[in-house]
């Protein structure tokens, strides 16, 4: 995910073979973003409710619509 692609509101998906490997391939959407360049980082409220930060480098824009 790139810096110009994070708004509130945001669906996302976090990569596959993210660090912590209970998030990864979970859809999420962004709440609030902090910072404006490729290092930024975002809030995600989670589909399984937890909100949690993530760089955006461990974030992609997913395809699929989801309500959290």
């Amino acid at each position: 995910m790139e810096w110009y692609e994070a708004r509130r509101g945001t669906v996302v998906r976090v990569r596959e073979g993210h660090w912590k490997s209970d998030f990864a391939g979970m859809l999420g959407t962004i709440q609030h973003c902090w910072g404006q360049s490729e290092h930024a980082a975002v809030d995600v409220l989670l589909e399984d409710r937890r909100s949690e930060l993530f760089w955006l480098p461990d974030l992609d824009v997913a395809d699929e619509a989801i309500a959290v």
